[in-house]
């Protein structure tokens, strides 16, 4: 990760062919939000961040649609209802003990999240393609806005795994949320997860 490559000070949201989000949820630790979108030329850029800890999802959710509103889509600004995808990670669909999950909460304000593919050795091999490398002259086709502060102070101090070096390791914050590596499970979250895709085949002989 080399902040003159890959950090951006400016972006035209009207290169973007494509927009989505991708949430990791915590209370102590923080919640993490990227907006990204995609260009004509494969490129993705992650334009936009939230990030705060000891909220709960009805004070996130404004704050997630304020920063969705920074970027236009045409003469308007960007809403939820423009993103391909809004992705999250897997805790957040699981039952809590009064029977909800985080995402039903989000749900009741509008922001509807489906879960990331969180396979941690594809999702770290496609982020780091994306980043690109200088010495064998492959390009990035990953960028960072400076606006994303948070992400672009993780990237630097990830490591990788030395049980297994294929993976990076994993890192939480401390009980004041300094460090941990939130920030860059959502940017994995946000390359590796894909859209559906629903295909259509007439059948014959009936």
């Amino acid at each position: 990760f080399r902040r003159e490559g890959h950090v951006l000070a400016d972006f035209d949201d009207t290169r973007a062919r494509e927009w989505f989000c991708a949430l990791d949820y915590g209370f102590a630790h923080y919640t993490v939000v990227l907006l990204g979108c995609t260009d004509g030329d494969g490129n993705l850029f992650v334009v936009d961040e939230h990030a705060e800890r000891l909220w709960l999802p009805q004070r996130h959710a404004p704050a997630i649609k304020a920063m969705l509103a920074r970027q236009k889509i045409g003469d308007r600004k960007l809403e939820l209802g423009d993103l391909k995808r809004f992705v999250a990670g897997s805790d957040v669909f699981s039952r809590q003990s009064d029977g909800t999950t985080v995402a039903a909460q989000y749900a009741k304000h509008g922001i509807n999240l489906r879960p990331a593919t969180t396979d941690r050795v594809n999702g770290w091999a496609e982020v780091m393609h994306g980043l690109g490398d200088v010495n064998s002259g492959q390009r990035p086709t990953l960028f960072i806005h400076q606006r994303c502060k948070r992400l672009i102070e993780t990237l630097p101090a990830l490591q990788h795994d030395p049980n297994r070096p294929e993976d990076v390791l994993k890192v939480d914050a401390d009980e004041d949320g300094v460090g941990g590596d939130d920030a860059a499970d959502v940017l994995r979250y946000l390359v590796v997860t894909k859209n559906r895709t629903i295909t259509q085949r007439k059948l014959r002989g009936f």
